[in-house]
């Protein structure tokens, strides 16, 4: 029965299927025939009864005129000659019949001898003079509710002022039933009759073949066939086809049956004289073909092993087995791309011998699981080199020959053990990393990686641990820093500051120059805490998210505080997804005014207010979407939304001012973005000449010779690029007079600063000197006084930006302010 409906045959099925399609549609057929052959039964009878209540209607209607409703009833006695008119009466104000083609029921109470009869529909048809006609499926009748109209009188309340009746439709209905079983028996009769007939057809013509074919397909294995093959009896094409196809497969099987033993018998020859003993996995079965040389490595005969994997498992060492059928169980999940393990099998005289085991898988099922494995085994007890490079790969990673993520937490385990001073934990990630994997493919990646690695093994002593956990990031460990938490901590941070150094060093790979950063986590091991080193790797992977999320090229230590802001961000991300199609972000301008007060620019500001969190601010969830893809798509946004800006502007009347626009090193560094962003301007109708792109310092720190090329294509179409934050980054000053840039614009941490003494004020104006011998416009933003201003204005700054002018203000404020000032210069009011 199983096999039946796993593996129906078809000379079952289609019958069955045939069958069932039939009956289906019968009972589907009758049952709607049936429902619509009711309905119009019963439409038809309220109809006529409809005709029959206007004429009562009217009978009523006389009689009230001439005070004699003799007519009346006697038209009611012989409406009560009808059998199917089970009630027929006219009932008046207080619910009492006063005529009815029942004697019995004159001047009672209808809601007491009328069944189907409610009082509230008799009010509710009267008060709203609309008769009530239906067909009451429960009760198999027709019900009426029919005002008498016009009103007898609006004196008495003996007057009838309703006529109900209900007339018995069961008769009528089942009659139409047993017409419509009738022709459907009928039609049923025939379309079986022809199934029946067009089945057999299909059984002798299509089915029959099949299974004369099916029985010579299955033949194909066995040695003696019968060559007389009696030509199938069907009119089509395709099967006759099937049939040829079917006879030069059988040849062609044959004839590679013979080269497969042929083939065979080559390959046993090749195994046995080589070194390397064989093994063959059958994964469906766990059978496994042991070769001669396999066998004899462990002192056995031919014939001496059983050919199963339980043979091979029984024989690993104790110590060896759980780590090898975990690095075999992965290779076979598809999360390793080899298989290769040096472990130790039990010899027939019980000593154990090392032994190198290679293998791959040959054949995958229709769902990509591994069917059969084949490998190679050879005897390395003899080969120290072997061994000591098993070891060493066990705990180290093959390209940089660093530490390994096992020796990593291996240390931290052993670390738990010791006493006394502190540990620093510190997780190192390079920043755009990827744009040198696409610039120069996975061979530059690499050998960039293996540099890195370099200059940290020639920095870091004897007393720290350097390890490569993933592709572009480092751990380093290193004890025996001071035993207070406080100097273990200024300790760690100088080390970090120093390996960021490291990395900012120029790094010189195939013709490319690079300059990258790198954003380090800190975790400090306090001994006198006992935390898993599974923690602590937590621990300083969140410090490296918060150094990553705070603009990269940074250091953080970790804090509990992080906690905290993880569970925070982890809330960012979530919601930040959506922020776009919800319609929770806005755009913000701030103006950028010259050394006259005028207005020479705006820069956009994306805010975003949440309807739960409020205002979140940027300092928040941009280090969130920096740290992802999002960043793309909400500079992408920012874009679209100042061009609608500026082209709300122009259709206003009012003269744009150029909008400078934030972009983020990831979006900038994309192939298209250059082409794209001239594409949207293009199709929004905006002019090149009013947008100005805001990069960062870190923008640079990738391949210039790519920077450069976007940066020229921008620059050609009319776009304005300016460096911003300049002075808080890495990058080479050289790189300024290489790049086609408009505009450098000095973080306000230099702005601020200038109060404090001659040495800030010395370094803004040599900055706004070396911009201007560059030819480029020197921007000064975090202006927020007037002493601020004035030496600015005294060191020739060329552009203002901050509070001492005015503050970000949404589109339409500033569309207001451009009309209000006009040409007039703003500097008299500040």
């Amino acid at each position: 029965m199983l096999k039946f409906f796993s593996r129906p045959s078809l000379i079952l099925f289609a019958p069955l299927v045939c069958v069932l399609l039939f009956a289906f549609f019968i009972t589907s057929s009758y049952f709607v025939e049936r429902q619509q052959r009711r309905d119009y039964v019963s439409a038809s009878q309220v109809e006529h009864l409809s005709q029959g209540l206007m004429r009562m209607n009217h009978l009523v209607a006389m009689a009230a005129k001439a005070q004699d409703f003799t007519r009346v009833e006697e038209e009611l006695a012989l409406l009560g000659s009808d059998i199917r008119l089970s009630v027929y009466t006219l009932i008046d104000r207080r619910g009492n019949i006063r005529f009815a083609n029942h004697g019995v029921w004159r001047d009672s109470s209808a809601q007491l001898v009328i069944d189907g009869y409610e009082s509230q529909a008799h009010e509710n048809s009267v008060a709203e003079g609309r008769s009530r006609i239906y067909f009451n499926d429960k009760r198999q009748s027709i019900q009426a509710y029919y005002p008498i109209t016009p009103q007898l009188s609006s004196l008495s309340v003996e007057r009838p002022e309703l006529i109900y009746l209900e007339y018995d439709m069961a008769p009528m209905l089942a009659a139409s039933d047993e017409t419509v079983l009738v022709g459907l028996m009928r039609t049923g009769a025939i379309a079986l009759a022809t199934t029946l007939v067009l089945l057999g057809l299909f059984y002798y013509f299509v089915l029959s073949p099949i299974r004369y074919l099916s029985r010579q397909a299955a033949a194909l294995g066995q040695r003696e066939t019968d060559s007389r093959q009696k030509p199938i009896e069907s009119p089509f094409i395709e099967l006759h086809s099937l049939e040829q196809n079917l006879r030069r497969f059988k040849d062609r099987f044959q004839q590679g049956a013979k080269q497969l033993k042929d083939s065979e018998q080559r390959w046993l020859f090749a195994v046995e004289v080589s070194r390397y003993g064989i093994w063959d996995w059958n994964l469906e079965d766990n059978s496994v073909f042991l070769s001669d040389r396999w066998k004899d490595m462990l002192g056995y005969g031919p014939e001496d092993l059983v050919p199963e994997l339980a043979t091979w498992e029984s024989r690993l060492h104790p110590e060896d087995k759980e780590g090898i059928l975990k690095n075999l169980n992965a290779y076979l999940n598809g999360e390793t791309e080899e298989f290769e393990s040096v472990h130790r099998l039990r010899h027939q005289q019980g000593h154990y011998i090392w032994v190198l085991d290679r293998g791959m898988t040959v054949e995958w099922n229709e769902k990509g699981k591994p069917l059969r494995m084949i490998g190679t085994l050879s005897d390395v007890t003899e080969d120290i080199r072997n061994q000591k490079a098993a070891m060493h790969q066990a705990k180290h990673d093959p390209l940089t020959d660093l530490a390994n993520r096992r020796a990593l937490m291996d240390a931290l385990y052993q670390q738990q053990d010791e006493s006394g001073s502190c540990t620093a934990l510190f997780m190192l990630d390079l920043d755009n990393f990827k744009v040198v994997n696409d610039a120069l493919g996975h061979h530059g990646g690499d050998r960039l990686l293996i540099q890195i690695a370099a200059r940290l093994s020639s920095y870091f002593s004897s007393n720290s641990l350097i390890a490569r956990v993933a592709a572009d990031e480092f751990v380093v460990l290193v004890k025996k820093l001071p035993e207070d938490l406080l100097g273990a901590q200024r300790r760690a941070q100088a080390l970090a500051s120093q390996m960021r150094q490291l990395i900012a060093r120029s790094f010189h790979i195939s013709g490319h120059t690079f300059n990258l950063s790198a954003s380090v986590g800190i975790a400090i091991i306090d001994p006198s805490e006992t935390i898993p080193p599974e923690q602590q790797l937590k621990r300083v992977n969140m410090a490296l998210a918060q150094a990553k999320e705070s603009g990269r090229d940074a250091c953080v230590v970790y804090s509990s505080e992080m906690d905290k802001r993880a569970a925070q961000n982890l809330m960012i991300r979530t919601e930040l997804v959506h922020a776009v199609t919800r319609h929770q972000l806005s755009l913000f301008y701030q103006p950028l005014l010259n050394a006259k007060g005028e207005i020479a620019s705006v820069e956009a500001l994306l805010r975003w207010h949440h309807p739960q969190h409020g205002a979140i601010s940027p300092a928040d969830f941009i280090p969130v979407a920096e740290g992802s893809a999002l960043i793309v798509e909400l500079g992408e946004w920012v874009l679209l939304e100042a061009c609608r800006f500026i082209r709300g502007l122009q259709e206003q009347g009012i003269r744009p001012p150029m909008v400078s626009i934030n972009v983020s090193a990831r979006q900038f560094h994309q192939d298209e973005f250059a082409p794209k962003l001239l594409v949207m301007l293009k199709d929004q109708g905006i002019s090149p000449a009013h947008i100005e792109l805001e990069l960062t310092e870190h923008v640079l720190l990738t391949d210039l010779q790519q920077v450069r090329q976007t940066m020229t294509q921008l620059r050609e179409a009319g776009v304005s690029i300016a460096v911003d934050d300049f002075g808080t980054g890495y990058s080479s000053l050289s790189y300024l007079q290489e790049l086609p840039l408009n505009r450098l614009k000095l973080d306000a941490s230099f702005i601020r600063d200038m109060g404090n003494g001659d040495a800030s004020a010395s370094i803004v104006k040599a900055m706004i000197d070396m911009s201007h011998s560059l030819n480029l416009e020197f921007v000064a933003e975090g202006v927020e006084i007037q002493s601020q201003f004035e030496q600015l204005k005294a060191y020739r700054c060329d552009l203002y930006q901050g509070y001492l002018f005015h503050r970000p203000m949404p589109g339409e404020e500033l569309a207001r302010l451009l009309v209000r000032l006009g040409d007039r210069p703003l500097l008299s009011s500040v």
